[in-house]
Parts: C-alpha cells; structure tokens; sequence
C-alpha cells in the first residue's frame, strides 16, 4: 500500500486545524510587517491538543512547547533571535513603554509600565547596554500578557555634551480572556491535582478511557499580570475539575495557588490478569480534593524550580456520583491507610527541570532532566509518612543510520526512575504500562510499584514530505523499544494491588510508527507488541518526552 493513503488518517486532523487557521496565519503575518518585528516568534494564546490513544489509552502531559507567557501555545515555531539596537555609548535620559494595536496604532494599555519595565537591568542614567537590553526584551516577550514587544532607541537634547537616548519599548497585548482546549499546565509545578504535568509517566494519578478536557480563564487581572483559570475534564473513567490563580512577579517566577476535585478509576486499582473489584462488584473510584500553593523561580540558564505545598484529602468510592466509602476490595485488600477508606495527604514537594535540548519541538540534540522529591507530612487517623524521589532524563543524539529524504535523523535515550521510602499507599505507587511507559501494553497493566525503572530507546528518521490543504507535511518514521520493572517491589505497596491483579511487575515492548508536524502538534500513529504477545495501535497528539 502506498504510505501516503497509509497515513492519511494519521494527518486528517491536522489537516482540519490548518483550515480553521490559515487567515489567522496572514493575519498574524501582516501583524509582523506592521511592527517590523523581525525578531519574534509566532505566539498564540491559544489551543493545545492533549495526547489520545486508540488503544483507550489516558492523554499524556506532552512535552510542551515553547511558552510565550502561561498557556500553551497552538501553532510552535523556532524561536528566532531578538534583535535590539547596538547602541554608541549612550546614556539612557527615560525609558518608556509605548503600547500599539495590531495595526501599529498608539493605544492605552492595560498593562502597567512597571510590569514591562522591572524586565530590564538598565535604568534611567545608565549608560545603555546591548546584552542587558536584549535580555530584558526576551522577558517581556515572555510575559503573559504580552503578544509581541520591541526596542528602539530615539536621540534627545543633549545635555552638557552628553549622548542621551530615550528607550522605546513597544508593546502590543493580547487579550485578556482565554478558552483553549487543554487541562494541563506548563512544567514544571509543584502543586497537586489531574491538571499537573507529571515527572514521570507512571504515576498513579490517572485513568484508562477515551478523556479530554478545556480551560478558560482571565489573563493580567488589573494590569498586574495575574491570571485566574478553570479547567474541566471528563471521560468514561473520570472528572474533575482545577481551579488555578498564578501571580507573576517577573516573567519566570512567581506564585500560583489552585484548587482541585477529581474522581478516576485510576490504574494501579485497573488492569491486570485478574480482575479485582469492590465488593458490590463496582470499580474503585479514586476521590481526590485539595488544594495547595506553590513558588516558581528559574535556577539558572533554562534551569526552572518550583516549591509547593498541598493538602488533599483521598478517597475511595463505588461511582462518581456516590459517597459511600470503601476500605477494602472485594478479596480484602486495603485500598486506604486508613480503615474509614478515607486519608488526608499533606505533602511537600520540590520539581526542577533542566532542559538544554536545540529546541522544544522535535529535539535532534541535547537534553532534558526533570527531578522531583514528595516529602508527607504525618496528618489525620491515617498518618502517612514517606519520601517520594523520582526523575526523567532524555537525551538527543544525531545518528545517520538511515533515511528516505532530507531531515534530522535522532537517537532518543530515556530512562525514568522513582522510589517511595517510607508508607506506599496504593494511590500514591508507580503504575507501569501505556504509550507514555511501555507500549503494548495498558495504562497500568504492567506493574503497580513502590520503586520503578523504565528505559526507551527510539530512532526517528524522515521518510516522504507531501502538500495537503496549502502545506506542506514531513512525514517521518520512529523505530522504538520499551523496558519497565517495579524492582520486584508490588508486595511493599499498601494492599498489594499489583500482586492481587496479577500484574507481570516487569515486560517490554516495541514497533514502529509514523509522525509528522501538524498546526495540532505532533500527531503520531503507532504499532506496538509486548513480550506477551499482544498487539496494540496507538494514536497519540503530542511527544512522550
């Protein structure tokens, strides 16, 4: 068969999204020429896609773009270079934020200068610097409320001989109301909840079943660049909801608090040889309620960390819309610490995320390490205490093995690991398995753990490019192969869930699949087999790394 008509079903949504958008692309376009913003790169507040698969798999947090402000962006391009005057030697006399419409015209901003100006290492009477300049530019371009901002320097009067400029920042808002189709935040965060973007995949916070989700919200409250969100999701397995307010005191730090309510039939009490349920024969449904609060700070050069702490309480029920409490399952097996079959989880948590990859979309080189401590908190009849440790490495090598056309050809390296020391509740384990662990099998089918490790290995090359709906479409070919244990650590889990559905505890699995880029991200479809035996496709929106 010819792979065109293969991968046609694999493109036809990107194919729709391209449509809905291409006057807004010749928009955005005479938008650059008004401003001559040579230097920008294309940013949208708009929609994300979240990553689904047609082996009823849960979305997974991909690996986001390039953020330009809070949300993530619809359409990614690579971030050109931010051009700023050179400058002689001048002394800055003032420095003045000038706001435009999307036409060039003057305007009132919403805005305050103080917001735009405190970007800037340079003052009123400083001597003008390039690299300072240009810095500071970056920041207000990464500001939420920011679509797109300049720099110019325009000659006054001078004074007693003096070289005097004043500096011109020239700034144009986007709009302060959002909907985009997405539930997660930028990593990394260190607050609770579905919406939260995980460090590593297996973790027991999620769902089997076909899911989606949207938020909206209200960016730059008061000119003062806050932002106040709601997100709502839903599936056959779950809902829930997360409400979020973020107040930035420069463009990477700041602090956010949110507050969360969802129920799942989450994995580690899913999947598995056997099939273990509640005593009247329902499926656990995981409660969960609470809130916490959080400050993000950069640690250095593309070097982000973020401190929260968040309060929930954890339960475990018979539907979603029931209160009825369940300790136990249907072979006795604890589903809570505690006897009442609810807990309260008070925990402290530190994420840090180092990525030095050439770019966010489509790597070829460099890399990316998330790391991530949980520390609880001893509260309530149940009194849990333990230390959560994981982190997720990926690496990006260039390797000519092999190739249809012209196009990076990239080795991808992953390796995830975690361990609890202390109490493992049963909600709080690793559970191994789906397209964002190990392909070919389920979202928790492999192993329900206290400790995990889990390595990929894949190789992505181009294949064919092709014109569709006025673009043009690389289409490129991946070769991958998936490994994930809990250490033999199933019985060191409260209630045993793993050992009592018969879960292997270790397997791997491996295929092939085609990519491309589209305006929705990167849209992938994928064969996977596991040392089973079974075989799985899985189609997916989004990176696993």
């Amino acid at each position: 068969m010819n792979p065109k008509y293969f991968f046609f079903p694999l493109c036809t949504l990107g194919f729709l999204a391209q449509v809905s958008l291409a006057n807004a692309q010749s928009i955005i376009q005479e938008r650059r020429s008004k401003l001559n913003h040579q230097h920008q790169a294309l940013n949208f507040l708009d929609f994300e896609v979240q990553n689904y698969s047609l082996a009823t798999e849960n979305p997974i947090t991909s690996s986001p773009p390039e953020d330009r402000g809070i949300w993530k962006i619809f359409i990614s391009e690579p971030k050109p270079e931010i051009t700023v005057p050179k400058g002689q030697g001048e002394t800055i006399q003032n420095i003045r934020v000038r706001f435009v419409d999307q036409d060039g015209n003057r305007t009132q901003g919403k805005t305050k200068p103080d917001i735009i100006l405190r970007e800037f290492a340079l003052d009123r009477g400083d001597i003008y610097d390039t690299n300072l300049a240009k810095s500071g530019l970056e920041g207000v371009n990464d500001l939420a409320p920011v679509q797109e901002a300049s720099l110019t320097l325009e000659p006054v009067k001078s004074r007693q001989g003096i070289n005097e400029v004043l500096m011109i920042v020239t700034v144009e808002e986007r709009s302060q109301f959002f909907f985009s189709f997405t539930f997660s935040l930028k990593p990394p965060t260190a607050l609770e909840g579905s919406a939260r973007p995980v460090t590593v995949e297996p973790i027991s916070n999620k769902a089997n079943g076909l899911f989606g989700g949207f938020r909206f919200g209200v960016i730059n409250l008061g000119g003062n660049n806050q932002a106040l969100s709601l997100g709502i999701s839903g599936g056959e397995n779950s809902l829930g909801f997360d409400l979020d307010y973020r107040k930035f005191i420069r463009h990477d730090r700041g602090y956010a608090v949110n507050f969360f309510n969802n129920r799942n039939v989450e994995t580690e009490f899913d999947e598995g040889e056997n099939d273990v349920d509640l005593v009247d024969g329902s499926d656990p449904w995981v409660h969960r309620l609470g809130g916490g609060v959080e400050y993000f700070h950069p640690l250095g050069e593309n070097f982000q960390g973020s401190l929260g702490v968040t309060y929930q309480i954890v339960s475990v029920r018979n539907d979603f819309f029931s209160d009825e409490l369940n300790s136990t399952d249907a072979l006795g097996n604890s589903l809570t610490v505690s006897e009442d079959g609810q807990d309260e989880l008070l925990t402290v948590t530190y994420v840090a995320a180092l990525d030095r990859r050439n770019q966010e979309d489509d790597a070829s080189e460099g890399f990316r390490l998330l790391m991530q401590t949980d520390q609880s908190i001893p509260v309530g009849d149940a009194s849990i205490l333990y230390n959560r440790l994981s982190a997720n490495y990926t690496q990006y090598l260039p390797v000519p093995l092999f190739g249809f056309t012209e196009g990076d050809r990239t080795l991808i390296l992953n390796l995830q690991g975690g361990t609890i020391l202390g109490d493992a509740p049963s909600f709080e384990a690793f559970s191994l398995g789906g397209s964002g662990a190990v392909r070919g099998y389920d979202r928790g089918e492999l192993a329900t753990g206290r400790s995990f490790v889990l390595a990929t290995a894949e190789y992505r090359f181009p294949m064919f490019t092709f014109r569709a709906i006025k673009g043009n479409f690389k289409v490129g070919g991946t070769l991958f192969f998936d490994y994930g244990t809990d250490l033999g650590s199933d019985d060191d889990v409260i209630g045993q869930p793993g050992v009592a559905r018969d879960k292997p505890g270790d397997g791997f699995g491996y295929g092939l699949g085609l990519r491309t880029q589209t305006p929705a991200g990167l849209v992938k479809l994928e064969f996977a087999l596991n040392d089973q035996g079974d075989g799985q496709v899985i189609f997916n929106i989004g990176d696993r790394f």
